[in-house]
């Protein structure tokens, strides 16, 4: 099925081209999350390294949270919040992380119809990190208290991938609080364990992304070959072997009304009639009678040359009949072959 099988690579090209347009994002999430490029940022009275591209901070005086905006191409909108404290943190992880119960280890519950992922952290004390898909977004926070004020940090991205989570950790890692106080080493730690644990479903990069359509195109191209080996292979049945000509496997076009076929075959021309043989057993006799006066000769794209028979009436299938077998208009049987010539003589066309 060389035809076939060649006109499969646009539909791989275009594929591989879909694949690595989707991974563009966690590629450059990737190349952010290593390169050097960050710089710190004031935000709420936080400070905070970001992505260099992040945008000049905009401001939201609200009541009773204020809350500091900036946007990059990474991680998207990232949004530092505070407010007095009304309560104790449990609670209010309950209540803006809509959890069941109170955050005492790692949890996953829906949201929705989305699966929502969440654990305790230490920040600057005791913390709540959530992690969770809204379609296409990300949205990551972590919610904790310090020097009087209760902060909401929170990274909203279309960037769905382990790449900006890992982003939105290093952002986190590098807070510093209004007297320089640093976060709490166990931080890191809980962080990497959020990438592993709180992350299943998020395309872990570029090569998983982009080779995946690469190995079902294989895959599907693979099998292709294989059911035109067994489809083309030659026929062990007396008639076959007796015949004056044979040969497979080649490929055939049967093309009636708006039906094309292509398949692999093995073609024997005995005294009177063309057999075509499909996995060894007769598909189609058609006899010599008809063939002559009616083969033309060309050329096909990524295949060899053909002869063209054109056929009219009922034709004799010997599979399939209730499929082709009613059809008694004008049909077309194209055989590509590398010795047309030798075959046109064969059939005495």
């Amino acid at each position: 099925m060389r035809r076939q099988t060649l006109l499969m690579v646009p539909a791989l090209l275009g594929a591989l081209a879909a694949s690595f347009a989707i991974a563009y994002l966690p590629l450059r999430a990737g190349r952010a999350l290593t390169s050097a490029a960050w710089r710190p940022v004031s935000a709420q009275g936080l400070t905070l390294d970001l992505p260099a591209d992040a945008s000049a901070p905009v401001l939201d005086p609200g009541d009773p949270w204020t809350a500091t905006e900036f946007r990059t191409g990474v991680l998207g909108t990232l949004r530092v919040a505070r407010e007095r404290p009304r309560g104790d943190l449990q609670p209010a992880l309950r209540n803006w992380f809509g959890l069941p119960g109170s955050l005492d280890g790692p949890i996953t519950y829906p949201i929705g119809r989305q699966p929502a992922q969440a654990r305790p952290v230490h920040a600057f004390g005791p913390a709540g990190l959530q992690v969770r898909r809204q379609g296409r977004l990300l949205t990551a926070v972590c919610v904790f208290d310090l020097d009087g004020f209760r902060y909401w940090v929170q990274a909203r991205t279309p960037n769905a991938s382990r790449a900006a989570l890992a982003c939105f950790h290093r952002a986190l890692l590098s807070m510093r609080g209004p007297g320089g106080d640093r976060v709490d080493p166990r931080l890191r730690g809980e962080l990497a364990a959020a990438e592993a644990g709180l992350a299943p479903g998020l395309a872990p990069g570029l090569l998983w992304l982009a080779w995946i359509p690469l190995a079902v195109m294989l895959l599907v191209t693979a099998l292709v070959l294989a059911v035109g080996r067994l489809s083309g292979k030659l026929p062990a049945s007396p008639e076959a072997q007796a015949a004056r000509y044979l040969q497979a496997p080649v490929e055939v076009l049967l093309a009636f009304q708006a039906r094309r076929k292509y398949f692999d075959a093995a073609l024997a021309i005995t005294e009177d009639r063309l057999v075509l043989y499909t996995y060894g057993t007769p598909f189609l006799a058609v006899p010599l009678a008809a063939i002559r006066g009616n083969a033309a000769e060309g050329a096909g794209w990524f295949a060899p040359p053909f002869l063209e028979i054109t056929l009219t009436g009922a034709q004799d299938f010997r599979k399939l009949r209730r499929l082709y077998g009613r059809w008694t208009g004008r049909t077309r049987l194209r055989i590509y072959t590398g010795d047309v010539s030798r075959l046109r003589v064969a059939l005495g066309a």
